[in-house]
């Protein structure tokens, strides 16, 4: 077995995706990874998996040890506490179906629970790490054909381990009229990031509602594939969501019912034109009228890429530290900020959107889009920048500035960002988190959350550094924060902001698009109607199809029967302890 970290390599070998990866997850980790053994799994026992896992896979592909530096959160609060950090016993990499298939044999016959993951790069959601200590992290990036991209009728069929960069590429060099959906780190896996309801920028934003078809490897061993999929040889497999029964992709989505190894993605074609889209305002409070009159054209169809509200502060981290904006103690003043937008000419709020389509129609788009702006929130700056074709629009053609994520090129464009903290004249490790409420499209409510997450963001040292993601009728709303890894101090005080924004969330009935590994039985309790009969009915599910509890134990908070003491046990501990800022459910992470 190897006690070296595994590499996960990118096209061509692309050196800015490997020295990101390295500089992500450390070599030589600060705090070494303490050894444990999964719960309930004797040594002997776990020594006997470990050969079959080898018989398997070879020793390439079994890490143990100094091996495992890339499962772990590399952005780890807890880093220095062994009884709170997460951590597996050992991590596995199988490269096809087959091998899953036989590694899920050998954790059913030892008890070994798994932790699967596409490329562990969901960061500042805990990566790869796990939701129970000493569980086998189950690494998915081998298996990474790109089995279809059909441009006839704009669809993708992939392996877990294709990322965005790849299938790009991929269309790049077969010459594919199709522009794939990326969000804005390219180096995370399509499945991964569908299956965990990300987003990207382009028509096709909302990727988990752009799959059809998907074949899942259940706990056991057995394979299905949902929809028109299931059915031989059938011309629909990827084309329709209509199945025949119920529906059952959204099962696997934030899941640990199955394992994903094929899935369609539905791409946008390549159109003839595409126009690059921002309005911004200059005060804090416009963002009420923006939210209104953006929802509206959203819902009314005027609008059909995903609308990407960001604030100055972000744009300021983009292009560079917090020191070169800011001199004093903590984070950016309201004065200063002001002083800032005036002297860069930037908005306080920018709305950025894309057009897509014929030239006559994109432009005519533009014009209402301006026209309606003009009148309803009048006082803005808008920009339209045209980029169109006699055919269709390669996008490479596009400058980056106005394209990029938003006509399907990946990037690692924002990385830098989370660099905002860090001085310039000493060492130290950028970390970022996220808290992430789902917000109804109001510009109301918007305005009243921003309000109420800056002065917790400032209290703990860090300044509101709000985007969020318009929908329809709703927004996915991220409240990010940045610190210095090597600070303890600084990571005392984000914790207490995670708490501090859910308890506002909590109030309003706002519940998270995505939870920390920390924090999922957390998030999933606010599922509370008639004592949580959702995650009732879900662990049902879950003791049905996965009767020995190997597969994600407590992922979203879903947990099988043989592991159900660990979750008690910890509500049981935390019953009249406060955590953080003197509430007692916090404790029940």
């Amino acid at each position: 077995m190897s006690t070296t970290h595994t590499t996960q390599t990118y096209p061509n070998h692309d050196p800015a995706y490997e020295a990101a990866h390295e500089s992500t997850y450390e070599r030589q980790p600060r705090h070494p990874i303490t050894p444990v053994l999964p719960p309930g799994v004797s040594q002997e026992a776990f020594d006997k998996a470990i050969t079959a896992f080898i018989a398997i896979l070879g020793k390439e592909s079994v890490f143990i040890g100094p091996g495992l530096s890339d499962y772990i959160d590399p952005y780890d609060i807890h880093e220095a506490d062994p009884s709170k950090r997460k951590v597996p016993s050992a991590a596995v990499c199988p490269s096809s179906t087959d091998q899953l298939k036989a590694v899920l044999g050998v954790a059913n016959q030892f008890s070994v629970p798994l932790w699967h993951f596409s490329r562990g790069k969901n960061l500042g959601y805990g990566g790869p790490a796990p939701r129970v200590n000493g569980s086998v992290a189950l690494d998915l990036h081998k298996m990474n054909k790109i089995i279809e991209v059909n441009d006839e009728f704009h669809y993708a069929v992939v392996e877990p381990g294709v990322t965005f960069i790849e299938l790009y590429e991929y269309c790049v060099k077969h010459g594919k009229k199709v522009w794939p959906s990326t969000p804005s780190l390219g180096w995370g896996s399509v499945i991964g990031n569908t299956v965990d309801r990300g987003m990207g920028f382009g028509m096709n934003y909302a990727h988990h509602q752009c799959v059809a078809g998907i074949e899942v490897m259940l706990p056991e061993g057995d394979v299905m594939r949902t929809g028109q999929f299931g059915i031989s040889n059938s011309p629909s497999a990827f084309l329709s969501k209509f199945t025949y029964g119920p529906s059952l992709e959204g099962l696997f989505f934030q899941s640990n019912l199955g394992v994903v190894t094929k899935m369609s993605l539905w791409l946008t074609p390549q159109p003839q034109a595409y126009m690059s889209c921002s309005y911004g305002m200059h005060k804090f409070d416009d963002l009420e009228v923006m939210v209104d009159v953006f929802g509206e054209m959203k819902r009314n169809g005027m609008i059909q890429s995903c609308v990407w509200f960001t604030s100055l502060i972000e744009t300021l981290c983009i292009a560079g530290r917090r020191e070169d904006y800011w001199k004093g103690e903590g984070p950016v003043p309201d004065w200063r900020l002001e002083e800032l937008r005036v002297e860069t000419g930037y908005g306080h709020w920018y709305a950025r959107w894309g057009l897509y389509g014929p030239t006559r129609i994109v432009q005519a788009q533009f014009d209402e889009i301006k026209d309606v702006l003009s009148k309803r929130a009048p006082g803005g700056d808008i920009v339209g920048k045209l980029f169109a074709s006699e055919d269709r629009l390669d996008a490479k053609t596009v400058p980056e500035m106005e394209g990029g994520m938003f006509v399907g090129i990946p990037t690692l464009w924002s990385l830098p960002l989370i660099n905002w903290p860090i001085p310039k004249n000493r060492e130290g490790k950028a970390a970022h988190g996220d808290y992430a409420p789902v917000i109804p499209s109001s510009g109301k409510l918007l305005l009243e959350w921003m309000k109420i997450s800056k002065p917790i963001c400032e209290a703990n040292g860090v300044e509101l550094m709000a985007d969020f993601f318009m929908h329809e009728r709703h927004v996915v709303l991220m409240n990010m924060f940045t610190w210095d890894q090597t600070d303890p101090e600084q990571k005392a005080k984000m914790e207490k902001l995670y708490y501090g924004l859910y308890e506002e969330a909590k109030k309003r009935g706002y519940g998270m698009y995505r939870g920390h590994v920390n924090h999922m039985d957390l998030i999933a309790n606010m599922n509370d109607f008639n004592d949580h009969a959702y995650n009732r009915f879900v662990e049902k599910i879950k003791d049905a199809v996965d009767p020995n509890g190997i597969l994600g134990p407590g992922k979203q908070g879903i947990w099988p029967n043989r592991f159900r003491h660990l979750r008690e046990r910890e509500d049981k501990q935390s019953e009249g302890h406060a955590a953080p800022d003197g509430n007692a459910d916090r404790a029940k992470i």
